[in-house]
């Protein structure tokens, strides 16, 4: 293939090359006297999902491009400093109810953490155990401990509850839980055959102490 081939071929007789509507940095675009409607249009929101058309613009966008447009601002304009704005800060009306509700706060929270850590009662397993003991060791060296704080300090007590083992039949039905018998697999006995066997152990003694009674 020759080059000739790929050469663009020439535009038709009459064709202007297209414009975008309005370019402020061409100097050969003259702009209409009463200008462009793109330029009165308010800019939309970015496209959302698989949209690629702009949203309508809120209304809050709305009144700020208006208000950039004007050139107006709601600050009023300084009194000492020409050009410039006042500088509005917002006024705490009730400064002291939030004083005095934040230092209550922070006081709460803290008395609580410390009669938790350091003031309760925890058993010898609890993980605030030592610190427990140790205000009690501070305790003892400036006013003496009870006999109860003694206790908690040389004696720790263990946990208050027991933990007792399920037996299994509560859970497993008794015909998974035994196997069936044969002369190589036999159950583990039960409460009664330790019972049975006793019984007939105790029997058999009796009997030989009678043998050995009447020989006599």
């Amino acid at each position: 293939m020759s080059n000739e081939e790929f050469d663009r071929r020439p535009n038709p007789k009459g064709w202007t090359p297209p414009k975008a509507p309005y370019n402020p940095y061409d100097p050969n675009d003259i702009r209409p006297a009463g200008g462009y409607p793109s330029e009165f249009k308010l800019p939309g929101q970015a496209p959302s999902g698989f949209s690629s058309l702009p949203r309508s613009p809120t209304q809050y966008q709305k009144v700020n491009e208006t208000m950039t447009r004007l050139n107006y601002t709601a600050r009023p304009l300084s009194d000492l400093y020409p050009g410039q704005y006042k500088v509005l800060r917002r006024v705490d009306t009730n400064r002291r109810l939030n004083l005095g509700s934040k230092y209550f706060t922070r006081f709460l929270v803290g008395g609580v953490i410390i009669y938790g850590v350091f003031l309760h009662r925890w058993d010898s397993e609890n993980v605030f155990s030592d610190f427990y003991r140790f205000h009690l060791k501070l305790k003892e060296g400036f006013f003496g401990l009870k006999e109860q704080e003694y206790d908690d300090l040389y004696h720790p007590r263990g946990k208050n509850y027991v933990l007792k083992a399920v037996p299994d039949e509560v859970y497993i039905p008794e015909e998974l839980r035994k196997t069936k018998e044969n002369e190589y697999n036999l159950n583990k006995p039960s409460q009664r055959h330790l019972l049975e066997a006793e019984r007939i152990q105790q029997e058999r003694e009796e009997s030989m102490l009678r043998d050995l009674v009447g020989k006599k």
